[in-house]
């Protein structure tokens, strides 16, 4: 009898049913069609799991091999197998950590060597690199010793703070701005304070004043180009220091005076409390201001008076 294949439509040879049902009992065949896992092993012997051997097999995906196995032998192999993968997690972890510290020692290292290097006298800072602006009072010799202390250290260690409070202290700077320019230049920019009159001490010396009373500098003549100050209080004070209270409010009287009041001023009176401050004019006329306080206000009405 000819037989035709229900899926391909095409004739097949006669077969023999008991034939076919005796190879049937006697072959085991295990297939696998998932194109991800092994290829189908033939394994003999009885795959039933209620046989008498108590066999079971093993489908090994990193070897590709199908085995046969007792109970106790497949749980000595996947404890052998778990504890192997364990430990290679755990190699491949320090292996990660080890490669990261090994790159942060090397940038830290590198980043170590260009700072040695920046910070070394090969980039120190040179006399010929350094300027100076706004310095035309200020003491040369001073300057000059901020200059000889900033000479040779290197850029990127250079304190200007520190340098900044130094030129600050001099009388004559009112601020100081002292930046580096890498690699060799140090650059410092000064503005000084205003002069507004001066007065003679006990010693003979003339001390010139700014607004804030502060003594700028100590000369043995009258320097005419700013108010007279007369006081019988007057002490000799150093340069940098500052005057007593009725000085300063002298000065600051003198750094508000109009044109108009200015050019008239032959002197200018007070006592070492300021309670008594007083402008003689160059026609010998006497103006009382009081304490010397509220000065503002009280130009305004002398203006209003002129």
């Amino acid at each position: 009898m000819i037989s035709r294949d229900s899926d391909r439509g095409v004739p097949s040879e006669p077969v023999d049913a008991t034939d076919d049902s005796r190879r049937r009992r006697h072959e085991r065949v295990v297939s696998i069609t998932d194109d991800d896992l092994p290829d189908a092993v033939y394994i003999e012997g009885d795959l039933d799991a209620r046989s008498s051997a108590g066999r079971r097999v093993i489908i090994d995906d990193d070897d590709a091999n199908v085995v046969s196995a007792s109970g106790r032998d497949l749980r000595h192999q996947m404890e052998n197998r778990v504890r192997d993968r364990r430990a290679e997690i755990r190699r491949r972890i320090v292996n990660r950590r080890t490669a990261r510290f090994g790159v942060i020692a090397v940038v830290a290292l590198i980043v170590i060597g260009v700072l040695t290097l920046l910070g070394s006298s090969l980039f120190g800072i040179r006399r010929e690199s350094v300027q100076v602006t706004g310095a035309v009072y200020t003491d040369p010799v001073a300057l000059e010793a901020v200059i000889d202390d900033a000479v040779g250290t290197p850029v990127l260690l250079f304190d200007t703070d520190a340098a900044r409070d130094q030129l600050e202290a001099i009388p004559w700077v009112d601020t100081a701005l002292v930046r580096t320019d890498f690699p060799f230049g140090l650059r410092i920019d000064l503005r000084e304070r205003e002069p507004v009159l001066s007065y003679p001490g006990p010693d003979g010396l003339f001390r010139v004043l700014d607004a804030e009373g502060r003594v700028l500098d100590v000369i043995a003549g009258w320097p005419f180009d700013y108010l007279l100050l007369i006081s019988g209080d007057s002490p000799n004070l150093p340069a940098g220091a500052y005057a007593p209270v009725g000085h300063v409010g002298a000065a600051r009287l003198a750094d508000v005076l109009t044109g108009t009041v200015r050019d008239r001023v032959a002197e200018l009176r007070v006592d070492a409390a300021g309670t008594d401050l007083q402008v003689i004019l160059d026609d010998s006329t006497r103006i009382r201001f009081g304490a010397a306080r509220d000065l503002f206000d009280k130009l305004v009405r002398l203006e209003t008076v002129f």
